[in-house]
């Protein structure tokens, strides 16, 4: 609030108070679930300053917006009480604040999200067109290289009348930092800003490029060059192309390596050995048990097999697919000869509480984090985590499944209670709804977050899938097998959004892409949301579709401030 304006709150246990001042021309606007319109006890445009306050029940009050009119501008300020929220968003951000970590969306085409002092002279970023959903992206492992493969773009019609052209495509495209300048393999003809996503102009040198493709998997892998531990590879794992409309398509079983640094595709092969030791021909490799799409791919840093070595870390890509019911696949790759690697499938047994079969599922990893001892971070992964996915008869789920990458023993988490919570009547009964093609992100040691996905919609909501856009973390407590989900955004409809001109956050989307990024270093200054007074971690938001209806190409950053 512009100042004099105030805001405070008081919490008796019972009701949770607000108490607030409004200045000339200023206009409250809010939601109201328990069925109170605060018109009904707010003047609609006081012409003088003045104080007002209302009580609301605890855990079901909304977010309040104190909207300015033309010629004021708006702040943002956030306030916690006991495990209650109350969250003031201005135009720029949409912010939800809870016991320990608050969320935000930035628009980044929009010249709101930038500092004043240097907004007029920054373009905007491009972006990826045309848009696409079903995309891999994956930033390497300093969280400064940030590309996207593939997917199912769509062209709008020229006919009001036809539907959107869709097909399927399998260029690379590159987030290209603001400072940087120019780069030989960067198309920028799209636009005149050179940051933001850049088409990668295929060498016409270049040997080898994997396929069109969709429902793919895309995971780093740590070079396997000696000589060069910082380099990255992304791996690509299969895919479905569904070619021409009405045949099904094709799905894939093929393994293809991205080089994060020249952005050239190759091979991955594999040696054979022959029985006096001498290494035979070059073999393509393929995963394991056939062709597979809707899958998940993780990178796993786990102990080596090597007795002598126990400290030493190896470093795979862990694929589990609607196969999967007593294993995982493990791919890893080795230096061979120059730029060659050689890469090898490891089949590995599992046990546990095993995930029934699916697809359109997520994915991610939980790392060891800062040791007790000092404060060197261990960063060998603990688990793999994966939630929600589909079953071959459409049903769709919300379970948390967790693979101890030790014992490789799985752990279905139970979800109904808060975990370490000494209150008994603190039942954690809120979770997210049951869903599919969601984005999944490791958020820290013990934590991830969640974003998105598309659920069965109402015959009220239209029916077909209904696209999502609520943020969550799950706090894992892998000792006894506990988590407890966190909601730090909740779904908003598009109708809605469109109404709230003062709440910033994407629509809702599946099949769209969640990344990591070092915001400080790959954005300009923004007015917002990369500072805070805890961590932040930011997120880039990429691709989606709300399921037949819209393919979008916003710009969209997640910024998490958490704070103990």
């Amino acid at each position: 609030f512009p100042p004099p304006s105030s805001l405070s709150l008081h919490n008796n246990n019972n009701f949770v108070t607000m108490v607030f001042s409004m200045l000339p021309n200023q206009q409250l606007v809010s939601s109201h679930p328990w069925g109170i319109p605060l018109s009904a006890i707010l003047p609609s445009n006081p012409t003088k300053s003045l104080s007002c306050g209302f009580v609301c029940p605890p855990a079901r009050h909304p977010a309040v917006a104190m909207t300015p009119l033309p010629g004021i501008k708006s702040t943002s300020t956030t306030s916690t009480s006991s495990s209650n929220t109350i969250a003031v968003a201005s135009k720029s951000k949409l912010q939800s604040t809870n016991k320990k970590y608050s969320a935000e969306w930035i628009d980044l085409l929009s010249p709101d999200s930038y500092s004043s002092s240097s907004s007029s002279s920054i373009p905007l970023p491009n972006k990826i067109n045309p848009p696409r959903s079903g995309a891999v992206s994956v930033s390497d492992n300093d969280q400064l290289t940030l590309v996207t493969f593939g997917g199912y773009a769509e062209v709008a019609s020229t006919s009001d009348s036809m539907p959107p052209e869709r097909f399927v495509v399998n260029d690379v495209w590159k987030f290209v930092p603001y400072e940087e300048s120019e780069s030989n393999n960067i198309s920028q003809e799209s636009s005149s800003s050179s940051w933001g996503w850049n088409k990668v102009l295929q060498n016409e040198k270049e040997e080898y490029i994997p396929g069109p493709r969709l429902a793919t998997a895309l995971a780093v892998l740590p070079s396997f060059k000696s000589n060069d531990s910082k380099k990255n590879n992304a791996v690509l794992l299969g895919g479905w192309d569904p070619q021409t409309a009405g045949t099904g398509g094709v799905i894939l079983e093929d393994v293809s390596m991205l080089d994060m640094d020249s952005l050239e595709w190759s091979q991955c092969t594999s040696t054979t050995t022959n029985d006096d030791g001498d290494e035979g021909n070059n073999n393509q490799v393929t995963i394991p048990g056939g062709p597979t799409s809707r899958h998940v791919a993780v990178p796993l840093s786990i102990q080596s097999n090597d007795d002598d070595n126990d400290n030493d870390v190896r470093h795979v890509i862990c694929l589990h697919n609607h196969r999967c019911n007593d294993h995982v696949l493990l791919f890893s790759a080795s230096s061979k000869e120059g730029s060659m690697c050689d890469a090898k499938w490891e089949h590995q047994p599992t046990t546990g509480n095993v995930p029934s079969s699916r697809g359109l599922h997520c994915a991610t990893s939980l790392a060891y984090g800062p040791n007790d001892d000092d404060n060197d971070a261990d960063t060998s992964t603990k688990a793999m985590v994966i939630f929600g996915g589909a079953a071959k008869d459409g049903s769709m789920s919300n379970e948390v499944f967790v693979l101890d990458v030790r014992s490789w023993k799985w752990t279905r988490l139970d979800c109904s209670s808060s975990a370490g919570d000494d209150d008994a009547d603190a039942a954690h009964t809120d979770i997210p709804t049951p869903r599919a093609g969601a984005c999944l992100c490791p958020l820290d040691e013990n934590s991830v977050l969640l974003f998105g996905g598309a659920m069965p919609a109402t015959a009220e909501e239209g029916g077909g899938l209904l696209g999502l856009n609520d943020v969550w973390v799950l706090h894992v407590d892998m000792e006894h097998g506990k988590g407890k989900w966190e909601c730090l955004i909740r779904n908003q409809s598009v109708v809605d959004i469109d109404n709230d001109g003062d709440v910033v956050r994407p629509p809702g989307r599946n099949a769209a892409t969640l990344c990591a990024i070092d915001a400080g270093k790959l954005l300009p200054n923004m007015n917002a949301g990369t500072e805070g007074d805890g961590k932040v971690s930011c997120f880039l938001l990429q691709g989606g579709w709300y399921p037949f209806r819209k393919t979008y190409d916003d710009v969209f950053l997640l910024c998490i401030n958490s704070s103990d």
